[in-house]
């Protein structure tokens, strides 16, 4: 599932305190700034939100949320202190930069008018002005980052090889097929079932002595008729059970089917197969320097924020931490 906004700005929400706010209990203070059990209680609820939204699964959801939970003070707890940093930095936000981010933001999801991204917000359970005090404090983070932590060359094609060379089961790629499809639709008539079924079984026929292509185009139900019924490449494990089972114990230029599942049947032709393999340097090179990239970006982030709690006061107040 496509993320949300509300991921995109979910790792700055400190917020600046309102004086109703202060008579709460702290959950965290870094200096003199503090974290309220409010506003934690609403990130938690932020991030939980996220984490519904993005999972495939209840158990991947479980154990998002169980994370998150672990690691949520700890993160407060480096906002906090970058967001010291940036003030004894002079760093800030002007408002025509949180502008522009605002209309980036929209033009990334396609946003037209302020009514969409309203209710765009909504649905992740924010106002626009949580949205754009998120985005500030994301804007100035980023400013910090630039400032304080070392830009990196790109990495020479050298490096990246002995990266490839040690790591290169990482990127190995899954069995796959590249597949065409004829679909009928199962009627929601049961008295129209008999004949749907009639109807793929004489498609099946036709579809192994003629052009599959031709015939996906002028008589498939799928979206994909359009396109001859291409389905691209489809790796092991991605299709129904019966159909992926189907698929993977044929050869190249066979048709399957007619294979019934609940929404209707299903008539394959296998294009192509391809065997699990560890592709080319040449083909994952800018994958690599991406992820040498970012491996490198964590561990200085790492040791930058390990630098600036050495010089802070820091105090959790377990007590305080809200239980849902």
């Amino acid at each position: 599932m496509k993320k949300t906004i509300l991921a995109l700005v979910l790792t700055a929400s400190a917020a600046t305190l309102t004086a109703a706010q202060l008579v709460e209990a702290i959950v965290v203070r870094v200096g003199d700034r503090v974290i309220t059990r409010t506003q934690y209680a609403r990130r938690l609820h932020d991030g939980f939100t996220e984490i519904e939204q993005t999972s495939t699964s209840p158990a991947e959801a479980t154990t998002k949320k169980e994370e998150l939970r672990k690691n949520l003070s700890t993160d407060l707890i480096a906002e906090l202190l970058i967001k010291d940093r940036a003030d004894r930095l002079g760093l800030t936000v002007s408002a025509e930069e949180l502008k522009d981010a605002m209309t980036r933001l929209k033009e990334q999801y396609g946003i037209k008018t302020d009514a969409d991204f309203d209710e765009s917000l909504r649905k992740s359970g924010m106002a626009r002005s949580d949205m754009e005090a998120r985005l500030h404090d994301t804007i100035l983070m980023n400013k910090v980052f630039a400032r304080e932590l070392r830009q990196r060359d790109e990495l020479a094609d050298k490096e990246l090889r002995e990266r490839y060379d040690r790591e290169k089961e990482r990127y190995r790629l899954p069995e796959r097929a590249r597949l065409r499809e004829i679909i009928v639709v199962k009627p929601d008539d049961p008295s129209k079932v008999e004949a749907a079924r009639q109807r793929a079984n004489g498609l099946a026929a036709e579809a192994r002595t003629g052009d599959f292509a031709k015939l996906a185009t002028t008589s498939s139900d799928a979206g994909t008729k359009a396109k001859g019924g291409d389905l691209g490449e489809v790796a092991r494990g991605e299709l129904l059970p019966d159909l992926d089972k189907a698929v993977f114990n044929a050869t190249a230029g066979t048709v399957i089917g007619p294979i019934e599942t609940k929404s209707g049947w299903h008539i394959l032709k296998v294009e192509t197969r391809l065997p699990s393999e560890v592709p080319a340097f040449e083909s994952v090179k800018d994958r690599l320097r991406k992820d040498a990239s970012e491996d490198a970006w964590q561990r200085d982030y790492k040791a930058y924020i390990d630098r600036l709690r050495k010089d802070a006061f820091i105090q959790i107040n377990e007590q305080n931490v809200p239980s849902t």
